[in-house]
C-alpha cells in the first residue's frame, strides 16, 4: 500500500483527536471505525474530500495501515530530508535544538539534539545584542572602548584602525559566546579581552595614545573623556579644577579638541566650549562675579 500510495502518507496530530496532517500540506481526519488509532504514522488506501460542515477538516482517511519511518527511508530515500533548527529558550536560558525528519513536506519525526556550536554562539549573541541578556563584564568601560575605537577610525582613517560596526559587534559577541550553549556559561566571561583582541597590540596602543580614556591636564588632573557616537568627545570639570589650565589639549593626533563642560560648584554647567583660553579671557570675569556670591567658600582666582 505504501509503495502504491506515497501521496497518502499522514501523521496523527495528537492522540486525543482523529486529526491528521497529510503530505502536500493537506489536512484530514481518521475514519472513526479505523482500528489503527494508536499509530503515529499511517498510509490511507482511500482518501475522500469532505464537504458541508465537515469541509474544514479536509479529507476522510480510511482503509488505513500503520507504517514506520524506516519504511519510507527504504522505499523513498531521496524524498527524506532532515533539518536541525536551534532556538534560545528564555525559560531555561539555553540554546536548544530539534531535528525534524520530513517525507516530502510532511514532518514524520521530531527529536531533541545537541545544538550546532555555530548556531548556539549566534543565538546567544543575538540575545545580548537585543539587550535581553547583559554579560557581567559589559559595563561603561566596554561601551567607551567601542566608541573610542570608532572615534579614532573616523577622525584618523590614516591610522588604519578598523571600526566596530553592527556586524562586527555581532561577530565579537559570537566570539564571546563560542563553545557555550547556555547563558550561565557566558554570563561571567570577560568582554574586554575579546574587544581588545579586535585590534593588534600596536593598534591598541594607538587607541590608548590618541583616544585616551583620561586626559592629562597641565595642573595634574586626569579627567575622563566621554566618547559618543558621531559626536565630539567631551569632559566635564568644575571651574576650580581648571585653574592653571590655559587650554584643553587636543587628541587624535592634534586634530580634535574635546568639548569642555565647565561646571559651577553645584555641578551645573555654566558653559560648553572647546576654547578654554577664550573662556578665561572673555567669560570668566562675569561668571566669577556671579558665582562668587553664591559660593563664597570656594576658591576663586
Amino acid at each position: 500500500i505504501l509503495a502504491a500510495f506515497p501521496d497518502r502518507v499522514a501523521r496523527r496530530v495528537d492522540g486525543a483527536t482523529l486529526r491528521c496532517e497529510v503530505v502536500h500540506a493537506r489536512r484530514g481526519v481518521l475514519a472513526r471505525e479505523s482500528v489503527v488509532r494508536r499509530a503515529p504514522l499511517i498510509v490511507a488506501a482511500d482518501i475522500r474530500e469532505l464537504d458541508g460542515r465537515d469541509r474544514a477538516q479536509g479529507a476522510l482517511l480510511s482503509l488505513v495501515t500503520a507504517i514506520e519511518p524506516a519504511w519510507l527511508e527504504e522505499l523513498f530515500p531521496t524524498q527524506i530530508t532532515r533539518r536541525t533548527a536551534a532556538k534560545f529558550d528564555m525559560e531555561s536560558k539555553r540554546v536548544v535544538a530539534e531535528e525534524t525528519t520530513r517525507f516530502r513536506d510532511l514532518a514524520i519525526d521530531r527529536r531533541g539534539v545537541p545544538p550546532p556550536a555555530g548556531d548556539a554562539a549566534r543565538l546567544l549573541a543575538e540575545e545580548i545584542l537585543a539587550g535581553r541578556l547583559v554579560p557581567d563584564g559589559w559595563d561603561a568601560a566596554v561601551a567607551q572602548w567601542i566608541e573610542r575605537v570608532n572615534f579614532l577610525a573616523r577622525v584618523a582613517p590614516d591610522l588604519g584602525i578598523p571600526p566596530i560596526g553592527p556586524d562586527d559587534r555581532r561577530t565579537l559577541l559570537e566570539q564571546l559566546c563560542a563553545g557555550a550553549i547556555s547563558w550561565k556559561e557566558v554570563k561571567g566571561r570577560g568582554v574586554m579581552p575579546v574587544l581588545r583582541g579586535w585590534l593588534s597590540g600596536a593598534q591598541q596602543g594607538l587607541i590608548d595614545r590618541h583616544a585616551p580614556e583620561r586626559l592629562e591636564l597641565p595642573n595634574g588632573r586626569r579627567p575622563k573623556v566621554l566618547y559618543e557616537p558621531e559626536a565630539a568627545p567631551h569632559l566635564a570639570l568644575r571651574i576650580q579644577d581648571l585653574y592653571d589650565v590655559p587650554k584643553i589639549p587636543a587628541i587624535a593626533l592634534g586634530r580634535v579638541t574635546p568639548l569642555l563642560h565647565i561646571l559651577a560648584p553645584s555641578q551645573r554647567p555654566v558653559q560648553v566650549t572647546a576654547d578654554l583660553a577664550g573662556f578665561w579671557r572673555d567669560h570668566y570675569p562675569r561668571v566669577k562675579k556671579e558665582l562668587q556670591r553664591k559660593y563664597p567658600k570656594h576658591e576663586w582666582r
